[in-house]
């Protein structure tokens, strides 16, 4: 077929690709011309969608667009070279959000990479992003096998992202306009956007099928319920209803089951019962990985995750109210916490911080961010290794640099006279937790910033830096993108801190307040003292404006004067029985509260899968999303 190609380009193109590479070119190549008309010469001005329709495009694929953003810009500043930018798709090739040099935007604009143009095969030609969506894999079209001549400039680099059923739901790709890049330059790219396509299919896999019970796999113990594990979503009558791409792998050597019978020859409730004992965390290192023996041969190991609706069926029966059997007083490496909403933080947390993704958590002021950026960094590094929380808005201005870099002896007036290492020293191999970060002072921000990029130290009056290697999480409870256009924090900063945000939720929105006062109780006296049904009321009434730190300090009051080791209304404080008291609902609350019920029962019904819930109310799977979010509820 290449023979009749015009000018031999193909033959000469094709001299630096591999076989399969080779293979995807050429038939490329062949339905360009064949199927869709297109000649190598035509110039073509690109097609790009109005503003207005691009919003549209983003608002229908807000869960990708959402979860994606930080992602792409971690990419973008992983890549490490200069001349690239990172674009992201919908499953059609449309360019949906992009990351690019300010200098580079006109250049690759020029060429049509910009947000709403339109990249398939059938409008550009063989392109990375439209092949890529045709070959369901990572491919690299550099330069001459573009079919179109006018994209022979480009070298574009893209991997797909698949939905849970299996089909192509996004495309990250990076590209350049650049003459010196040889294909064998785009062998690292290539690995590192197959990384991050890899990543977010599995954050979309789990967001989208957290109602399903969650089966995690792998060949060798050790890799079960790290990112290199396969997922595979198994609904309520034991029916596979979802799988990663290596997953698929698997199911495809399983002659393609669609049940767990026939995969494994056990039914749903079998499986949950042989997983009842295990802690999912703990499969991170293989302690709790089992062996399951395939139909028709073969053993994999596995861990599974299961929705809190079944979980309160299967294992350990759910946390005890507070009036009822104690609790531990000190977090597991799984998270005690009930609330649906705080264990998906947790959960995605745990898995970027394993990947050394930078976190960056928002919330309100003693909602638990701290206490999250602990049990990550458990169930990610261990407690074994060094977990270093420094608040900054704790710190004067004058000394948190010092704090944070250290420095050298004799560096200032007062200074120890062998030095001080500072605190990100003390979190190398380990996890550097900055709460507040929104308060630190500029001057700080710039050597911060330095650090993160560098991984270098450089104390106080010292001109010799120390390496350092430590994984980061941040928190705010102040708007940081307001703050960086007031001047009050670097944009560039920002960028590198935030790989991921997650919003912690206040402790009002909590589902599970009666069993945090249960635990909170059990830390501070026991099982000693209770709260009385009266004063259990009460208290999840109440708006909690100090969060937990609030409840700690009432429930720490309150069991001082406790008599006979239970709590009444006569031993909470007083200014709390007044607030209290003013807290009566509203006629909107009323009704919000009500209608969140009823679509929260409406979700449950749908075993939470969006698209039914969304036709059952003759809505669009954003609406739905948007009245979700609106009334607090998270999925479980």
């Amino acid at each position: 077929m290449s023979g009749n190609l015009p000018g031999g380009r193909i033959e000469a193109a094709l001299q630096l690709s591999g076989g399969a590479q080779n293979r995807a070119v050429l038939e490329s190549w062949q339905r360009c011309e064949e199927r869709f008309g297109l000649a190598h010469d035509t110039l073509r001005r690109p097609e790009v969608m109005p503003e207005s329709q691009t919003r549209q495009l983003r608002d229908r694929n807000g869960r990708l667009y959402h979860h994606a953003h930080d992602l792409v810009r971690t990419l973008y500043r992983k890549i490490d070279a200069s001349g690239y930018a990172v674009f992201l798709t919908d499953n059609s090739g449309v360019i949906l959000d992009s990351v690019a040099a300010h200098s580079l935007l006109p250049s690759f604009r020029t060429n049509g990479l910009l947000p709403g143009a339109v990249w398939s095969e059938e409008r550009e030609g063989t392109n990375g992003i439209g092949t890529c969506i045709v070959e369901g894999r990572a491919i690299t079209i550099h330069k001459d096998e573009h079919f179109l001549a006018q994209h022979s400039v480009l070298t574009c680099t893209a991997a797909p992202v698949f939905d849970p059923d299996g089909k192509v739901c996004s495309v990250l790709d990076v590209s350049a306009v650049r003459d010196d890049i040889k294909r064998t330059d785009c062998l690292r790219v290539r690995g590192m956007v197959a990384d991050y396509a890899d990543a977010l299919e599995r954050i979309l896999f789990f967001d989208e099928r957290t109602g399903d019970v969650i089966l995690h796999l792998h060949p060798e113990a050790q890799h079960v319920g790290s990112t290199r594990d396969a997922m595979i979503s198994i609904a309520p009558d034991g029916t596979i209803s979802g799988a990663t791409s290596t997953a698929r792998r698997i199911l495809a050597a399983a002659n393609n089951s669609t049940d767990i019978n026939e995969m494994f020859e056990m039914d749903v409730d079998s499986l949950l019962s042989k997983f009842a004992d295990q802690s999912p965390m703990k499969a991170r290192s293989g302690q709790s990985a089992m062996a399951l023996n395939i139909a028709g041969g073969g053993v994999l190991f596995g861990s599974l995750t299961v929705p809190e609706r079944m979980r309160r069926k299967y294992i350990g029966r759910s946390t005890p109210v507070a009036s009822k059997a104690p609790m531990p007083a000190k977090p597991v490496a799984d998270i005690p916490d009930q609330d649906p909403a705080l264990r998906r933080i947790f959960d995605i947390g745990s898995r970027l911080h394993a990947r050394d993704i930078n976190v960056l958590m928002s919330g309100e002021t003693g909602s638990g961010k701290e206490y999250l950026a602990r049990s990550i960094h458990d169930a990610t590094l261990g407690k074994a290794k060094s977990f270093v929380a420094i608040n900054c808005a704790a710190l004067p201005e004058g000394l948190i640099e010092n704090e944070l870099f250290g420095h050298a002896g004799g560096a200032f007036t007062g200074a120890a006279r062998d030095g001080f290492g500072g605190r990100i020293r003390e979190a190398n191999g380990g996890t550097l937790f900055l709460d507040e970060i929104g308060d630190m002072p500029l001057a700080a921000q710039g050597r911060l910033l330095r650090v993160l990029e560098s991984r270098k130290v450089e104390p106080l009056g010292s001109t010799k830096s120390v390496s350092v290697d430590f994984r980061l999480i941040c928190a705010s409870n102040v708007d940081l993108n307001k703050a960086v256009a007031e001047g009050k924090f670097r944009e560039d900063l920002l960028y590198r801190i935030k790989g991921a945000r997650l919003a912690v939720p206040p402790l009002r929105e909590r589902s599970d307040l009666s069993q945090l006062i249960g635990r909170l109780l059990y830390g501070l006296a026991g099982e000693s003292v209770v709260c009385d049904d009266e004063t259990l009321s009460l208290l999840t009434r109440h708006q909690w404006p100090g969060n937990v730190r609030e409840l700690i300090n009432v429930l720490q009051y309150a069991s001082v004067f406790a008599e006979d080791g239970v709590i009444s209304t006569n031993h909470l404080p007083d200014d709390f029985r007044v607030q209290t008291m003013d807290e009566e609902p509203t006629a909107r609350q009323t009704i919000e509260r009500a209608e969140g019920a009823a679509l929260r029962e409406l979700l449950e019904n749908h075993h939470w899968h969006i698209s039914n819930t969304a036709k059952a109310l003759g809505i669009g799977r954003n609406t739905l999303y948007r009245r979700m979010a609106r009334l607090g509820i998270e999925r479980s």
